[in-house]
């Protein structure tokens, strides 16, 4: 049992963070097509909601948090954030992993 479940923390751990990085892509093409208003940019925020957490009540921000032109400046902050939740979603299985991992006998 704990065998099959460390194979599957295994595969999460690769499947997850490529799952948020293909739905990262669909969110990411929508915000391109939509209107560069105060409500096309709600996607990305919700996409990658513990980065907005982050910017906005602790470090005191204002959406994308960083200078520049409109559709730049969006890329300079969602890309690095989906890839920085990628990375804690692997990270996360991968400690899983370890903990459901038998002890070699």
């Amino acid at each position: 049992m704990r065998m099959a479940l460390s194979r599957l923390l295994m595969m999460m751990k690769f499947i997850a963070p490529a799952l948020y990085i293909v739905g990262a892509i669909v969110i990411w093409l929508d915000f391109l097509r939509s209107n560069p208003d105060g409500l096309a940019n709600i996607w990305i925020a919700i996409y990658t909601f513990p980065i907005v957490i982050i910017g906005t009540f602790l470090l005191q921000g204002e959406f994308p948090y960083v200078p520049g032109r409109y559709y730049e400046a969006h890329a300079f902050y969602f890309w690095p954030s989906v890839a920085l939740l990628a990375l804690a979603l692997f990270l996360i299985f991968h400690a899983l992993q370890k903990i459901a991992n038998p002890p070699a006998q």
